[in-house]
C-alpha cells in the first residue's frame, strides 16, 4: 500500500528535521576531538583570526552537515531529493546566526569571519546533497538497465 502524498512530504520533512537535529548530538564529541588536535594554535593576524579560525572552529559542523546532506538525500522518497535536503541546510544557516555583541564596531573582516563560520555548515550541507544526489542518480540507472 503506497502513502498519501501528504503524508510522503511529512515524512521526507521529519527526516530533514530530525537528521538535522541530531546533527547536533554528533557534532559535540568531533569538536572535542578536533579541538584537541588544535590546541595551542595561535590565530595571530587578520587574515588568520578572522577566516582561518571560523573554519576551524565550525569544522565539526560543516563535516556533521555533509553527513546530514547526503543522508537526507538517501532517506528522503522523492524525484527531487535535493529540494528535501534544502530543510536541513537552511536550518543551518538560520541557527549559524550568532549575535556577537563587540565592544566597538566590527571591521570588515571580522564581519567576514562571522559570516563565513555562519554559512560554512550549510554550503557544506547543500553541496553533500548535489553530490549524493548524483549519486543516487546514477545508482538508480544502473539498477533498472537489466544485465
Amino acid at each position: 500500500m503506497e502513502l498519501p502524498t501528504a503524508a510522503i512530504k511529512a515524512r521526507n520533512l521529519l527526516v530533514g528535521v530530525g537528521a538535522y537535529y541530531l546533527s547536533w548530538f554528533l557534532s559535540n564529541p568531533l569538536a572535542i576531538g578536533i579541538g584537541r588536535l588544535t590546541n595551542g594554535i595561535r590565530y595571530s593576524g587578520d587574515f588568520e583570526g578572522a577566516v582561518l579560525l571560523p573554519l576551524v572552529v565550525h569544522l565539526p559542523e560543516a563535516i556533521i552537515a555533509t553527513v546530514v546532506g547526503a543522508s537526507v538525500v538517501w532517506m528522503v522518497e522523492s524525484n527531487r531529493p535535493i529540494c528535501w535536503a534544502i530543510v536541513p541546510t537552511f536550518l543551518y544557516a538560520l541557527a549559524a546566526r550568532h549575535f556577537v555583541h563587540w565592544a566597538h564596531p566590527p571591521t570588515l573582516i571580522e564581519r567576514m569571519g562571522a559570516i563565513i563560520g555562519a554559512l560554512l555548515p550549510a554550503i557544506a550541507c547543500v553541496v553533500a546533497a548535489v553530490f549524493a544526489a548524483r549519486r543516487r542518480t546514477t545508482s538508480q540507472i544502473s539498477r533498472s538497465t537489466p544485465d
